[in-house]
């Protein structure tokens, strides 16, 4: 086989490129090093083993090559680890630039980049309050690039090329919805949170491509990094005001809301939330993400299954995936 995607069983022989999505080094119970490593190509991705005996005497050249990012070319044999396909390297070299296109080995949106930025953006033109359309516009436009090529997550859901943009999107959709059905929600805090509760995995994260946590990844966190954006933007707004400016006291509290609405978005602190859900648009944001990314989850770990069957889909569990009925 030369495409991952044609992998789908033990015993199995490939031989072909992939990215290196993670590259991890560990050691044996006897202490040899080995490699675990994630390869993809598009949506198809496989945990790979690369043994001691394929990096004794060229340890530094190996580690150069098995970075994230990175394309190889690789020669592996498939077999399976509690329920789950893997691939033991044979061999494997670095491939070189004009072997492959990079865009080849890339997932992304089912819907054209460009579409989803105008959607969006047209979105923010909906927010009424002079401060909040400030604030969200002046944050989205200054990382319009890397929102719109970054992934929502290094893992699991929207864990692809403008998966971040994509999973905005989406939400706003489900969010513009549930405000149209419901008059008590406040469509500027709806618009302002979910554009902005995951805006700093652009810092978050080391790349688009093979995406790592940075460090102000490690040490803070998207989610306190998103709140820190909006404080900025307001200490900007109001040193163009003058000297000793301040915020009236509504505006005090929309900036406070739309806030709360980043730093609740992942419901419970046990889930990494500094704060709980505590605004009508705090909870149905949170409700939205779970939403959003529990689909996107069901819907790639699906994608291929046998029909007719349940298939383990992490972190979800066991999922059922319907027969079609063209039979």
């Amino acid at each position: 086989m030369d495409d991952l995607a044609q992998l789908t069983e033990a015993n199995q022989q490939f031989r072909g490129y992939g990215l290196v999505r993670s590259a991890r080094l560990a050691q044996t119970k006897k202490g040899d090093p080995f490699y675990n490593l994630t390869i993809a190509r598009g949506k198809t991705e496989i945990p790979v083993k690369v043994w001691s005996d394929h990096i004794h005497g060229r340890e530094d050249e190996v580690k150069q090559m098995l970075q994230e990012g990175k394309v190889i070319f690789l020669e592996g044999d498939t077999s399976t680890y509690q329920d789950q396909l893997q691939m033991t390297a044979r061999a494997f070299r670095a491939a070189e630039e004009d072997e492959y296109d990079i865009a080849e080995f890339l997932e992304t949106p089912p819907e054209p980049i460009e579409a989803l930025q105008e959607e969006l953006e047209g979105y923010l033109q909906q927010i009424t309050d002079p401060l909040l359309a400030e604030i969200v516009t002046s944050i989205y436009a200054k990382y319009k690039k890397p929102f719109s090529t970054y992934p929502a997550a290094t893992n699991n859901h929207h864990s692809f090329v403008g998966g971040l943009l994509y999973h905005t999107v989406c939400m706003l959709r489900l969010g513009m919805d549930v405000s149209t059905r419901y008059p008590a929600v406040n469509k500027d805090f709806i618009i302002g949170g979910i554009t902005l509760h995951d805006a700093s995995k652009v810092m978050e994260y080391t790349s688009h491509i093979a995406p790592a946590y940075s460090v102000p990844g490690e040490f803070i966190g998207h989610i306190s990094m998103s709140s820190m954006l909006v404080d900025r933007e307001v200490q900007r707004i109001l040193a163009g005001r003058g000297e000793n400016a301040k915020l009236t006291k509504l505006e005090q509290e929309a900036v406070y809301q739309l806030q709360h609405c980043i730093l609740s978005h992942h419901g419970r602190m046990e889930w990494g939330s500094p704060v709980e859900p505590k605004t009508l648009e705090a909870h149905i944001i949170h409700l939205i993400d779970m939403i959003d990314s529990r689909v996107n989850m069901a819907e790639r770990g699906l994608d291929g299954a046998p029909e007719g069957e349940f298939t383990k889909v992490f972190p979800l569990g066991k999922l059922y995936k319907p027969m079609s009925g063209d039979d």
